[in-house]
């Protein structure tokens, strides 16, 4: 059987194409996910590397809650001292939320910052922890 070509039929594949591109992929998601982190799961501990150049320790906030690390931030604008000519770097607060393999031990969280760099090791807790059972 034949049929005949209709450019409308490819023009609606097209407004399909871009449509599905525009409602599945995240346009400009990329301010959202700052900082950018690293996730490493060492020994018995979870690492976690943030990229937060710019901010001062003062200006983190990490908090624990149920199995969620939250690193929250503001990077402020130094624009009233220096007017730009061309900005490209995003000022503003930043929030980040990381969901932890397992629970972790919240007597055992060390965090430190150097050179823009947030370092923030997570001890698994003892019942995370794998358990041998012996067979009778």
């Amino acid at each position: 059987m034949y049929t005949t070509y209709d450019i409308f039929d490819d023009m609606l594949d097209l407004r399909n194409i871009i449509n599905n591109y525009f409602t599945e992929m995240p346009v400009n998601r990329r301010r959202y996910e700052f900082p950018l982190v690293n996730l490493y799961e060492k020994d018995d501990a979870v690492e976690i590397k943030a990229l937060a150049p710019g901010l001062r320790v003062e200006d983190i906030n990490l908090q624990l809650i149920d199995n969620n690390l939250i690193i929250e931030g503001e990077k402020k604008s130094d624009y009233e001292d220096k007017p730009y000519i061309r900005k490209e770097r995003y000022f503003g607060k930043l929030q980040k939320s990381i969901k932890l393999p397992y629970r972790v031990d919240v007597n055992n969280i060390q965090a430190s910052f150097k050179n823009g760099m947030l370092y923030v090791k997570l001890a698994k807790s003892e019942d995370a922890k794998p358990k041998r059972i012996e067979i009778n």
